[in-house]
């Protein structure tokens, strides 16, 4: 993921695969597959001596990777790092400490800014230790 502050609302800061998987949409299943086929189609016509045994590996390559692809891609809308409004109507927001700031000052200094860094950084608390 990107190491900047994200530009969309934030509906989960740490998503589990579940919640990815949970907030798949019709596009991600197009995705998977479209390059599950593409790949078994390229396994076979270049798998000359065995075609179907060089279709099925690059079938299996490409649905491993397909699925990588569709968990970023969701794992990014969930964290506000691309266009998410459908999450936020069905999950709603996180919390207010993972939304999006505002910039007070030049971007690319964070530290230099009047609010210090972009991320709001939280203190420990010891106060259960012995």
């Amino acid at each position: 993921m990107p190491y900047s502050d994200p530009k969309y609302p934030v509906v989960n800061p740490s998503p589990s695969v579940d919640d990815c998987i949970k907030s798949i949409r019709v596009r991600d299943i197009a995705v998977s597959i479209g390059i599950t086929s593409f790949s078994w189609s390229y396994g076979y016509i270049f798998g000359k001596p065995a075609r179907f045994p060089t279709a099925s590996t690059a079938a299996s390559l490409g649905m491993t990777f397909a699925g990588f692809l569709v968990l970023q891609d969701t794992r990014g809308r969930l964290m506000g790092y691309c266009e998410n409004s459908r999450e936020v109507n069905l999950y709603g927001l996180a919390a207010e400490e993972h939304q999006p700031k505002a910039f007070l000052t030049d971007r690319r200094f964070p530290a230099a800014s009047e609010g210090g860094l972009m991320s709001k950084k939280l203190k420990p608390t010891f106060t259960n230790f012995d």
